[in-house]
């Protein structure tokens, strides 16, 4: 069973983390002003927004005045106890409300039965709204095989995978293991760049000390190739260069240096 989105996704989004602590509307005007077709939103985001005065309900007509679509929604973490099972009811609740492109879900402790098991039924609660697992090399989902695995575990048509740059070459994954079998449980590829910092822990790396697409040392010319090379469709593209720098710059600055360098990319490597 090969994913398919029900409606046509925003094929452009700036990345939630971009913008972790920034105002909604700020958020919005960014994003439309630089030429982004979509957003993504946390639930901490929508909370942040009803704080402010925003009723959640109201949340999608203002996007939708901006111009733009709710592209990704995050995050359900799976096999989470404690508090955390409150957030992740309030991500389901929200989905409703929002009807995103997409729910993003990831898996940071539990065994891979259980693991695969909560993805499933993740899946089954939410039948029109693509769910998509992200693996990450300090996750319980290590890699793109493992991530394979609970697509096919799931056996739902709404099953899907991120693919997210960063953690697939810091995986260990070569380009080779992207070919159209694996694109075809591809919801979303997600762009950033990092260069290598000794002795600096993946997570840290990966949710402090991303730069913008191209600005590093993946090889994501070589990437984004074997994606055009293998996709019978280009899957949606999200950017997110996570970074505690990036954060004291003016949103839209960085938005639009998003949105200048993911351009070059991916008219290097001829998908534009």
């Amino acid at each position: 069973m090969s994913f398919a989105y029900p409606n046509s996704p925003a094929p452009l989004a700036l990345g939630a983390i971009c913008f972790r602590d920034r105002p909604f509307p700020q958020i919005l005007a960014a994003a439309a002003a630089s030429g982004f077709s979509g957003i993504g939103l946390t639930v901490g985001q929508c909370v942040s927004a009803l704080e402010r005065g925003i009723a959640l309900e109201e949340l999608p007509e203002r996007i939708a005045d901006a111009g733009l679509a709710l592209a990704e929604l995050e995050l359900v973490r799976l096999c989470d106890e404690g508090p955390t099972r409150y957030a992740n009811g309030l991500v389901e609740d929200l989905i409703g409300v929002l009807e995103p492109d997409r729910v993003h879900t990831a898996a940071f402790a539990g065994d891979p039965g259980r693991i695969a098991d909560e993805f499933a039924a993740l899946c089954r609660r939410h039948p029109d709204t693509p769910v998509a697992v992200e693996f990450m090399p300090y996750s319980a989902v290590r890699d793109l095989a493992s991530a394979r695995q609970l697509v096919a575990h799931a056996g739902t048509p709404n099953a899907a995978i991120v693919l997210d740059i960063v953690h697939f070459f810091r995986s260990g994954s070569a380009v080779e293991e992207i070919d159209p079998d694996a694109l075809r449980d591809v919801a979303v590829v997600q762009l950033s760049d990092v260069s290598a910092r000794p002795g600096v822990p993946l997570a840290r790396e990966a949710r402090h000390l991303r730069t913008y697409p191209g600005r590093g040392s993946l090889d994501t010319a070589g990437f984004l190739r074997r994606i055009r090379e293998s996709a019978e469709h280009l899957p949606p593209i999200s950017v997110e260069p996570i970074s505690d720098a990036l954060e004291c710059l003016p949103l839209d600055v960085v938005s639009e240096e998003v949105m200048f360098t993911t351009l070059r990319v991916l008219e290097q490597s001829k998908l534009r």
